[in-house]
């Protein structure tokens, strides 16, 4: 799980770096995020379940489910992906200060429906939601990009909430002329892989427990707040006591995946669902987990 955490981002680096040779088109987020799942998949087996829906009707995003069965907690994540403009746009080069994530500012329906962004702050309730951006290999190692800050990666996660608040400052801004959806822009709110997939350097067991990734996603938090250049005190002594209740696991002990594949279709889902299971027990409350990766559930 380590290892997918440092491979993954340069896998992802190395396809978008190469996409400019495919004869049709690009790499959508629904086919980097289906490459991220499928790594996953190494792993699948009594502690690392994964759930697909009949139809996906949300593009990349992902929900990701830490589940101690032992403890009966859970931290819940929801992933929406979003991937870098390309380095040509309608046949000139982009400047590597102007590369941005075009799509933060889609509506659903396109032009008349809300905005994407607003839908998955707004909806999430007790889970958390992130944003996961996808990032050219040329880009990455761009000298750009070796001043000071976060590092860039071909996988840089970041708190839904913190983009949120850039989305809403452009959106407001009068001329709407705030480059806040650029990547040099959101740079600072960027944390890798490793805080939900290695979040103590190296795992207890096979998967990450939730307590181990919300600990990892709170020092993160903590941390910001106070190195984001461009605030006051104020605004960090209040943006670590407004640190989101969904950070926490919280006490799941009724909720019991069910017996089957360790990949398999679901009908009750929106979105693919990935379970880490830690903390397994030898009593009904742990599901039994089949070899065979085929199989419908719900």
């Amino acid at each position: 799980m380590c290892d997918i955490a440092t491979k993954l981002p340069i896998l992802v680096a190395n396809l978008l770096d190469r996409e400019s040779k495919l004869q049709r088109g690009r790499f959508r987020e629904e086919t980097l995020t289906d490459i991220f799942t499928g790594a996953l998949t190494a792993f699948a087996g009594p502690e690392l379940v994964i759930e697909y829906p009949t139809e996906a009707a949300t593009g990349g995003d992902i929900d990701l489910d830490f589940w101690q069965v032992s403890s009966g907690r859970r931290l819940s994540i929801r992933i929406q992906a979003k991937r870098l403009n390309a380095e040509i746009d309608g046949g000139k080069p982009v400047a590597i200060e102007r590369r941005a994530y075009r799509e933060l500012l889609h509506q659903v329906p396109k032009k008349t429906g809300p905005y994407q962004y607003k839908t998955l702050v707004g909806g999430s309730g007790s889970v958390l939601p992130l944003y996961m951006f996808y990032n050219h290999g040329a880009v990455t190692r761009d000298s750009y990009f070796s001043k000071p800050g976060p590092d860039v990666r071909g996988i840089n996660l970041a708190f839904a909430c913190d983009i949120a608040d850039e989305l809403d400052a452009k959106l407001i801004a009068k001329p709407k002329r705030l480059h806040h959806t650029r990547l040099s822009h959101l740079r600072k709110h960027f944390f890798g892989l490793e805080a939900i997939l290695c979040p103590c350097g190296v795992l207890e067991g096979n998967v990450p427990s939730p307590d181990n990734v919300s600990a990892a996603l709170a020092k993160i938090w903590d941390d910001m707040t106070t190195a984001v250049a461009d605030q006051s005190v104020e605004k960090a002594v209040r943006d670590r006591l407004l640190r989101p209740s969904s950070l926490a696991p919280r006490q799941a002990s009724g909720r019991r995946l069910r017996d089957g594949p360790a990949i398999r279709v679901n009908r009750t889902l929106d979105r693919p669902t990935v379970t880490f299971i830690s903390g397994r027990t030898d009593d009904e409350r742990t599901p039994k987990i089949l070899d065979d990766f085929a199989g419908f559930d719900g």
